[in-house]
């Protein structure tokens, strides 16, 4: 769940992006997964949904150790940038610098699992 406030818009990285909708000071938190909003999918549990699901998760969800894990708001939209303006610790997703309202908000893919980097990688 995302803790700031953002909003949707066209991004120059790819497609649709998540933009800052106020300024965010880094180190500040901008996201964590919370149970009971968030979702989170065992491969046994994606196998048994209808193809239209496992095509979503495969786009807007991203593989943590053996599950799939599914934002349920703009988080989904974060696009990937080789300099990141986020980094993850202890569960938070963090500002590695001031991030000025406006601005894309951005993750490193390559730091999830190796998995989902390898597959972000080869749509390149």
């Amino acid at each position: 769940m995302l803790l700031v406030k953002t909003y949707l818009d066209k991004s120059k990285i790819h497609g649709i992006g998540v933009f800052a909708g106020q300024s965010i000071r880094k180190n500040a938190k901008i996201w964590r997964f919370v149970f009971g909003f968030d979702r989170y999918y065992s491969k046994k549990k994606i196998a048994k949904l209808p193809k239209q699901a496992r095509d979503y998760l495969k786009l807007h969800g991203y593989q943590w150790k053996n599950e799939i894990l599914l934002s349920m708001d703009y988080d989904t939209f974060m696009n990937h940038s080789a300099d990141a303006n986020t980094y993850y610790r202890n569960g938070y997703v963090l500002a590695r610098r001031d991030i000025r309202k406006g601005e894309e908000i951005t993750n490193d893919y390559r730091a999830f699992e190796a998995a989902f980097c390898a597959a972000f990688l080869k749509k390149k």
